[in-house]
């Protein structure tokens, strides 16, 4: 299998543990170079983000159909192995399913963070909601899994993804690089087959997501947040695709705020 893994070297006061970032559906591991990684890195960090099966420059596009949770979630176990160090995996969205997948197999992570994640019961209440609420994004995101991010509507998905928070120029430059998504695994992040882990086998959690998030609602992260016993930061005015919102840093913040917090009780 090759993976493509970005990776930005922690600067400053080493740090204990890696960080692993894990990206949602149709992007790759792009989508965190210009924000997370860089700004992780200046705080000490080894940052790395993979981009899953079929994403970004990994392989596996041929096959991109066919391809399922359980392989993005050996594409993770694969990178975090590769880093040979404890690692904080972060997923974002699909993500944030991949990472909890990740623990359900037995992966020792040493804590987890999910951000705008599908939670762990899988989407199927918040694609319900969607579809009596904002028909028209629900459409356009079920064309995406079908025929891909060029024959959607751009107005609408800009409006689902960042809240409109972004401009055309911006939202058109982010589409033309994203990619297809397997429809099985679309299927399966509606929690048709179990994929999270017994809370009790969870490492240290971090739940966050915006609040003009427009896929993941504030009940989704609540949802989560009490399934692995602790509690949702809700991130005032941010949308889904949190690492690239205008305020990306306030998601980054929250997430360096934590791990300042819980650091000297991770497992090493």
């Amino acid at each position: 299998m090759s993976l493509e893994v970005l990776h930005a070297p922690g600067r400053g006061r080493p740090r204990d543990v890696d960080i692993l970032l894990v990206h949602g559906i149709f992007v790759g591991a792009w989508v965190w170079e210009k924000t997370f990684m860089p700004y992780l890195a200046e705080a000490g960090y080894n940052v790395h983000a993979v981009s899953l099966s079929g994403h970004g420059k990994s392989c596996g596009a041929d096959r991109l159909g066919a391809l399922t949770l359980s392989d993005y979630t050996s594409d993770l176990l694969e990178a975090a192995s590769a880093i040979g160090r404890p690692v904080i995996a972060v997923g974002h969205s699909m993500g944030g399913a991949v990472v909890q997948s990740a623990i359900s197999s037995g992966a020792g992570f040493a804590g987890a963070v999910l951000m705008a994640s599908v939670p762990p019961n899988g989407l199927m209440a918040a694609n319900l909601a969607m579809m009596w609420q904002r028909p028209t994004l629900w459409r356009e995101l079920s064309t995406m899994f079908t025929s891909g991010l060029s024959q959607v509507d751009f107005e609408i998905l800009r409006d689902g993804l960042f809240s409109n928070r972004i401009d055309k120029a911006t939202f058109a430059a982010f589409a033309a690089r994203g990619g297809q998504e397997s429809p099985l695994v679309g299927f399966e992040l509606q929690g048709m087959r179990p994929f999270a882990p017994m809370p009790w086998l969870a490492p240290p959690m971090l739940v966050m997501g915006g609040t003009e998030d427009r896929f993941i609602r504030r009940e989704d992260l609540w949802t989560t947040a009490t399934w692995y016993g602790t509690s949702a930061q809700l991130l005032p005015g941010l949308s889904h695709t949190l690492m690239l919102d205008p305020d990306w840093q306030i998601s980054a913040d929250c997430l360096l705020a934590w791990l300042a917090k819980t650091e000297g009780r991770l497992p090493h």
